[in-house]
This record gives C-alpha cells, sequence and structure tokens, in this order.
C-alpha cells in the first residue's frame, strides 16, 4: 500500500486501531478528529475498558476472539498499569436458570477453543469471596482482561505515527463522499480511501450522499469508587447482561463490575435508547442497587464520580465493518454498541484486509454494512 493515502475520521480507539493497521501495511495515515487529542471523546472516553469475550451472538463472538487475542498479544507497552492486564470475567448466576444458561455458553465457548470454567459452590465463591453467599455460581473467563482505554488509543496513534502517519486534532468534518472529505471550514482533504471510525457521527457524514447509516445511540451511565475500595479480582457480570447488550430490552440495568489497576471500582451498567447527558441519579440508584445485589456493600463505597456516555448501536446489534455501499474508496467501522474496545483491533484487520483484496482472519460478511445501510 505504499503511497496509498487514507483518512481516518475519529481518533478513538476504533480509528487508532485503524491507523496502526493500515501504517504497518505500508499506507500513508492521516487521522482527523474534532477532539483536542486521541481518545479524549466518545465511548473510548466514557467506557469501562473491559475486554471480554461476548457469546451472544455467533458473528460478534469471533469478532471479539479476535479482537482479544489481539490485545492480549499486541497491546503497546505503557508505563504503569493502563495497558491490557488480565483480570479475567466472572459472569455470575442469581438462580439455577441462569447457571444452565452459563453452562451452555460454557459448552460454545470450548467449541471455540475459548478457555472457560464453570464454577459453582464452594469453587466460586473461592474465586471471588466478596460476591453474595446466595449466587448459585458462574463463568470464569480467566484469558479477558482490562486496559484504559484513552491511554491505550494514544499509545497506538503513537506508534502508527512511527510508521509515517499524522494525526490532525480539532478537526470539523461535514461531510465523506469517494476521495474526499469535506471540513466545516470549506477546505477539502483528498484520499484514495477513507474510513469512517466516529461513531454516531456516521450518521451526518453520509447524509449528503443520500446514504442512511442504520446507527442509533444508547446510553450508558456509569460510577467509579474512591482508590483503596478494590475488593474484586475479576470483572463481574450478570448473566442477565446480554439481555440489554443484545437490543432484548428497550432500558435495561445490570451489574457489571470492572477493578480497575488504580485500586477502584467501576460500577455499571444502563442501557437506554437516547444520547448520554446529564447523570440520572435515580437510574444511578439503581445501578448502584442492582450491584449491591451481587457485591455485597457495594453501596456504602465512596463513589467519586458519576459519568454518562453514549454507545452507537446497530438494530442487528452487529456492527457496521467494511465498504460502504456506492461510494467506492469508503469504509465505515462504526456501531459497535458496548464492544468496541474489545472489537477494535480485529474491525481494523478486516478493513485492512477489505482495502488490500486479501483473505481476512475471519468471515467478514456478517458486518458487511451492505447489509442494513440503504441509499436514496
Amino acid at each position: 500500500m505504499a503511497n496509498f493515502k487514507v483518512v481516518i475520521v475519529g481518533a478513538g480507539v476504533v480509528g487508532a486501531c485503524c491507523a496502526r493497521t493500515l501504517a504497518r501495511c505500508g499506507a500513508e495515515v492521516l487521522v482527523v478528529d474534532q477532539g483536542e487529542a486521541v481518545g479524549v471523546r466518545g465511548g473510548t472516553a466514557a467506557g469501562m475498558g473491559h475486554i471480554v469475550i461476548n457469546d451472544g451472538d455467533e458473528a460478534g463472538l469471533q469478532l471479539c476472539k479476535l479482537g482479544r487475542s489481539i490485545w492480549r498479544d499486541d497491546c503497546p507497552e505503557i508505563a504503569g498499569a493502563d495497558g491490557f492486564i488480565e483480570t479475567g470475567t466472572l459472569w455470575m448466576a442469581e438462580d439455577d436458570v441462569a447457571f444452565e444458561g452459563l453452562a451452555d455458553s460454557a459448552k460454545r465457548l470450548e467449541s471455540e477453543g475459548i478457555h472457560a470454567e464453570l464454577l459453582e459452590g464452594k469453587s466460586f465463591h473461592d474465586a471471588e469471596p466478596a460476591l453474595a453467599r446466595d449466587l448459585v455460581g458462574g463463568l470464569r473467563l480467566p484469558e479477558d482482561g482490562v486496559l484504559y482505554a484513552p491511554v491505550v488509543a494514544a499509545a497506538m496513534m503513537d506508534q502508527a505515527k512511527q510508521m509515517g502517519a499524522s494525526f490532525r486534532p480539532r478537526v470539523r468534518v461535514s461531510s465523506v463522499e469517494s476521495g474526499v472529505v469535506r471540513l466545516d471550514d470549506g477546505n477539502t482533504i483528498g484520499a484514495d480511501a477513507i474510513v469512517i471510525a466516529s461513531g454516531l457521527n456516521a450518521l451526518d457524514l453520509l447524509d449528503e450522499s443520500g446514504i442512511t447509516v442504520p446507527i442509533v445511540p444508547r446510553e450508558g451511565q456509569l460510577a467509579i469508587t474512591a482508590r483503596g475500595t478494590q475488593v474484586l479480582t475479576h470483572h463481574v457480570v450478570e448473566a442477565g447482561y446480554q439481555k440489554g447488550a443484545h437490543g432484548v430490552v428497550e432500558e435495561a440495568v445490570a451489574c457489571a463490575i470492572l477493578p480497575r489497576s488504580t485500586g477502584q471500582l467501576c460500577i455499571g451498567s444502563s442501557r437506554r435508547p437516547r444520547h448520554g447527558g446529564a447523570v440520572d441519579r435515580e437510574l444511578m440508584e439503581r445501578i448502584v442497587a442492582r450491584s449491591d445485589r451481587f457485591l455485597p456493600g457495594i453501596s456504602r463505597l465512596p463513589i467519586v464520580r458519576c459519568w454518562s456516555g453514549t454507545r452507537a448501536a446497530t438494530a442487528d446489534s452487529r456492527p457496521l465493518i467494511g465498504p460502504v455501499p456506492a461510494q467506492p474508496g469508503v469504509w465505515i467501522a462504526a456501531g459497535f454498541e458496548g464492544l468496541g474496545i474489545t472489537q477494535a483491533p480485529a474491525a481494523a484487520q478486516l478493513i485492512a484486509h477489505s482495502m488490500q483484496g486479501t483473505t481476512s482472519p475471519i468471515d467478514p460478511r456478517a458486518w458487511d454494512p451492505a447489509r442494513v445501510m440503504t441509499t436514496s
């Protein structure tokens, strides 16, 4: 891809992964973003930072599997503890029905070569002694992990820069079409290829081209406790989280608690169809109360910050990864919902293989934007 110019719109973790991957392929890469730095806006800045295998959807499982593998093997080395840390995920079952569902998940994961351990009784409580004693058991994925996405995205962009890529902050893009990125100030940037990796912003970028992008906002709220309150070693998630994560319900609150390297606990989560805004105190109380059911006493821990963010989601819960219909030379990587950080490096590989016309490590058809994007 020598002398092949690629402009990436969006400097979150997806855009940064695309930048590094395409720079490695030899492309001349320029990343533009309306923010003042890499990874400081959108889902990258607001997310929990979990790297997790989610088996709610077969295609999504493959994307998570590839993404997690890349993070484990190729995450930038970062001073301190902001890079990938193997915490493992422990899915928790309140009752026998939920535990049977986790047992089915264990079989599916093992068939894909993913290490999964079904725990019940003493083995479950030995894994996390602070959890409620009446929980039936859980499913442990020991190779899952956590990272601090803003710092990792910046580190990946630095790696891309070392290979010749460049980054322009505070650039507002008004529209994208084949070969041209149009800016709000009236200027344009020409390119052989364009990658839209700007989440919900993709709706506006393609509007002038008459292309409908079926991405919708889903708000989530999170809280973080004070330092020195970390009583967990795993990222713990209730089994019912899957329903909210895959659009089965319009509004969902589920327990998801992530230990941070700072000695804090990140508490979530919620999903509802709207843009993130001011923190909804009533909803946050529901989140904390739900978390207290699984981790008794967490409601008494000091919370130092609460915030909301917006996930970009699609109707079929599958991201849009690949060429944009009727716009030769334009690709999109957006609509990841709550799995964007996990799946970002896998999506970057799919984009790179599509540009080069080479065979992807996983079948890309499940995420082909043409399945849902329409032109007028």
